[in-house]
């Protein structure tokens, strides 16, 4: 599916961004839900039956589906578009071409669960993913079966319509609210909280939280974090109006990941939401970032880990790095690629082998 193109914004200390003009906003048109869901649905059976090809309207049950395997598509249908669907439905729509509708009548009418089950299965201690700024948590399901067998994994994606109570305010009001979903949850050993990005620092005050309560973390990875704390996340506030950060860049930055992450992914927050449902994206991501660049983390005693591109990690260990002062002596570095849109291509291989080190090395 041809991607739609990305602006590309010189960040400070990052020679692999290299400045170009900002990208029109695209046409909203282009997100076509039919297709993109057609197409990660067909990718899931051919998954789940071993299949070379798969036609639109092959029967599931004819092409060797049984009720194991429709239990299992079930589970990867919710994992992928966030609904969840009946066995039975396989009985009215036992094609590829009749299961979309199905699945984007359920997309429009529900709000995707908070607490995503990547791999939930496995007595390890639990790998929690927490989404970045732009609120989701499907470069997470690349990680299935790459980090240690019987190792659980779940995401913590954003939410979509305000919490019961209006919206969170603050870091540590988005770190409760998702810390009440861990512990509704199958997760009940210690956790492993990975960030993402921007996400990095509601990992940092989950963490926080829990060690106050007498409940710490068994250890906390940051993926490529922001690195000056000083209201960098999403490029520098004070950035001049068209350079990166400033707000016109952002927005134009954001749309443009955003909406072709929805039609690639097939995003349940996107896909299946009326025509508005890209804007109303950008402009949570948007309040995210004022309100994560409002947050300064306090130190915290745990296993740290930061897995980072290179830029970010030159940064990191400058001495006069702003992190220098929080984090504990014993945290952990690991390089991943050569720049921060590189950590996920190739199914997150990258960061795959740098947390498989880091589990390693912390012995989870």
């Amino acid at each position: 599916m041809p991607r739609k193109p990305r602006p590309k914004f010189k960040r400070p200390g990052d020679r692999t961004a290299e400045p170009a003009p900002l990208a029109p906003r695209p046409e909203r048109k282009s997100l076509r839900p039919r297709v993109a869901v057609a197409v990660r649905l067909k990718e899931i059976w051919k998954e789940i039956l071993d299949l070379e090809a798969l036609g639109p309207r092959d029967d599931f049950f004819e092409i060797g589906g049984d009720s194991l395997a429709a239990a299992t598509l079930m589970a990867e249908i919710e994992l992928a578009f966030g609904v969840t669907l009946p066995m039975s439905i396989l009985l009215e729509a036992p094609t590829v071409a009749t299961l979309v509708d199905r699945v984007l009548d359920s997309i429009g009418r529900t709000e995707p669960r908070i607490l995503v089950p990547i791999e939930p299965g496995g007595d390890r201690a639990p790998i929690v993913f927490v989404h970045g700024l732009h609120g989701q948590v499907l470069f997470a399901r690349h990680l299935r079966g790459r980090l240690g067998e019987g190792r659980p994994i779940f995401g913590l994606q954003g939410r979509i319509v305000p919490r019961p109570g209006g919206e969170a305010e603050n870091v540590p009001e988005i770190a409760a609210d998702y810390l009440a979903a861990v512990r509704e949850s199958p997760v009940k050993r210690a956790p492993i909280l990975a960030g993402y990005c921007a996400g990095t620092l509601i990992a940092w005050e989950m963490a926080r939280q829990l060690a106050a309560s007498g409940q710490p973390v068994a250890a906390l990875i940051g993926i490529d974090p922001p690195v000056t704390l000083a209201g960098d996340v999403g490029g520098p506030t004070d950035a001049g109006e068209g350079e990166y950060g400033s707000p016109g860049a952002f927005r134009d930055e954001a749309r443009s990941i955003i909406a072709a992450s929805a039609e690639r992914n097939a995003d349940p927050t996107i896909i299946g939401r009326g025509e508005d449902a890209v804007e109303q994206a950008v402009g949570r991501a948007e309040r995210l970032r004022m309100i994560l660049n409002r947050y300064r983390p306090e130190p915290l005693e745990a296993r740290i880990a930061f897995i980072c591109s290179t830029p970010r990690m030159l940064r990191l260990k400058e001495a006069a790095n702003p992190w220098r002062k929080i984090l504990p002596r014993s945290s952990r570095f690991y390089p991943a690629g050569k720049g921060h849109l590189e950590l996920f291509r190739d199914r997150g291989a990258l960061v795959a082998r740098a947390m498989a080190r880091c589990l390693k090395d912390f012995a989870l």
